[in-house]
């Protein structure tokens, strides 16, 4: 079976899969932009077991060692072919990050070229110490032929447990990888209950474990709380806040819902925190629901280089409300601010206090967020510093709105038949209509025609009124700028 990776930029470089149609196999994809191990790639004939000499048949080796992704040793590609093989093919781990967000990823997805190789073989050998609890019986092969095609089961895999190699004959060139088929049938809905087990969680390592400093987390966290708990947690104290974290970057699959609820103040002093969420070689994204029913959390401190950085790193569709962050100490040098780091897709903040400092190397910081898309605060304020100095904006888009000059250079005018019209003018990058409606942004999209990239002259009843008819609407047009996006034009507000 196949699924189909779908690649969207969300703002800035947010990737997420989306299936497509076919038989059974599937894929999403999680990032590693850790280095590449090194490799040694090397051709010989291949022995008596292998191939049969006879056939004439080459073998091209690529030795892995790369201490991020442990679970692959080898892989072979053999075949038939006039001249040396490594003349004809390629071997190598791919750094795409569609590759690396598979949803059960196992080891490092291998890119295959090769031009007059008949008869193709793949070989992946795998340590099974490294399978971090997965059964071998669930290895799956996938192949796909470019980052945004379907990712193909391949079907005709076979698995030897004695040698520990998974092999099959070629589909082509392109990118192939071990999965879990458990993870991977799973997060498209399919019947998993043939590939279920339960992981030994005492010696199980997530892949944020071993691609990062934990800080004081994983020496507080409650695995089996935060398995019983999950998605739904209630927390009370710094350990079981520690557990959630530990869910939602090791354990939480792409995209789920998380709701974090605060049954009482916590105070984090003294610990080495991490943020919630993170996306560098899996995609856990925090996705989901912070209610602080008006508790605080006191001391938090955390320190790190260019990760996002704040008590949610990475979020995606994250809300957060009625909470305070009291004597934070956050340093980062990407995407920083206390309450969130990186955060998309999220539409209203509201009743967030933060109080403390941020510093850092980088330029995209806030008081409550680093960096945003689209978030509208509400209720929300600030005492914190940047550099030692007071810093009164809430994200630094916030910062970039207030400080970049508006020029007005289109006119839009409301119809009687409430439709908005604009004049047209070149030189403009990314132009785009927003909409807010009582106070919240709830549209931020291109102003050219879908397909066509005609100019859109004319906005619609139907596209403002999406989120229904009746409120005070706010509408105007902003394009990209030296400094992040910038209005440029006048603004038609109306109440219904």
């Amino acid at each position: 079976m196949k699924r189909r990776l779908m690649a969207a930029v969300m703002c800035v470089c947010m990737l997420f899969a989306s299936c497509g149609e076919s038989e059974k196999g599937v894929g999403e994809g999680d990032v590693s932009f850790s280095q590449q191990s090194e490799s040694i790639t090397s051709s010989r004939q291949a022995s008596e077991g292998e191939a049969a000499d006879s056939d004439g048949r080459q073998v091209l080796t690529l030795d892995i060692n790369n201490d991020k992704k442990p679970e692959l040793t080898k892989v072979e590609l053999s075949g038939k072919c006039s001249g040396d093989i490594e003349r004809k093919a390629s071997l190598s781990e791919s750094m795409h990050v569609l590759h690396n967000r598979v949803v059960g990823l196992i080891g490092s997805p291998i890119e295959v070229k090769y031009d007059g190789v008949d008869d193709g073989q793949i070989a992946f050998y795998y340590n099974k110490s490294e399978l971090r609890g997965v059964p071998e019986k669930n290895l799956v092969l996938l192949y796909c032929t470019a980052p945004n095609e379907p990712y193909n089961t391949v079907t005709s895999a076979k698995l030897d447990t004695q040698k520990c190699v998974v092999s099959a004959a070629v589909q082509g060139k392109g990118v192939y990888l071990l999965a879990d088929a458990y993870q991977w049938y799973g997060a498209w809905g399919e019947d998993v209950s043939e590939y279920a087990y339960k992981r030994d969680m005492t010696s199980y390592k997530t892949d944020w474990e071993r691609e990062f400093d934990t800080g004081s987390i994983m020496k507080l966290a409650d695995k089996d709380w935060a398995q019983k708990n999950a998605p739904d947690f209630h927390v009370s104290t710094a350990q079981q806040l520690a557990s959630v974290v530990y869910y939602v970057n090791g354990l939480n699959p792409t995209y789920k819902n998380v709701s974090v609820t605060l049954e009482n103040d916590i105070d984090l002093t003294g610990y080495d925190w991490r943020p919630m969420g993170w996306s560098h070689a899996s995609n856990h994204a925090f996705c989901g629901t912070v209610n602080g029913q008006g508790h605080y959390i006191k001391g938090m401190k955390i320190k790190l280089g260019y990760e996002p950085c704040g008590f949610i790193g990475y979020g995606w569709d994250a809300v957060v409300h009625d909470i305070s962050f009291i004597n934070a100490d956050v340093t980062g040098t990407h995407s920083t601010g206390i309450a969130g780091g990186e955060i998309y897709s999220s539409s209203v903040w509201s009743n967030v206090y933060v109080q403390g400092k941020v510093s850092g190397g980088g330029k995209d910081y806030g008081a409550i967020i680093g960096r945003e898309g689209s978030i509208s605060f509400k209720g929300c304020s600030a005492d914190v510093t940047v550099g030692g100095e007071p810093f009164k904006y809430f994200s630094y888009k916030k910062k970039q709105e207030a400080e970049t000059p508006v020029v007005e250079t289109f006119h839009l005018t409301l119809n009687k038949d409430m439709s908005i019209t604009r004049d047209d003018h070149e030189g403009f990058r990314n132009l785009g209509w927003i909409i807010e409606k009582d106070g919240v942004q709830i549209l931020d999209r291109s102003a050219t025609a879908p397909f066509t990239n005609a100019p859109e002259l004319t906005l619609s009843t139907d596209v403002q009124w999406f989120k229904g008819s009746e409120g005070k609407f706010r509408i105007y047009l902003t394009a990209s700028g030296e400094n992040g996006r910038v209005r440029v034009s006048n603004v038609i507000e109306y109440t219904n």
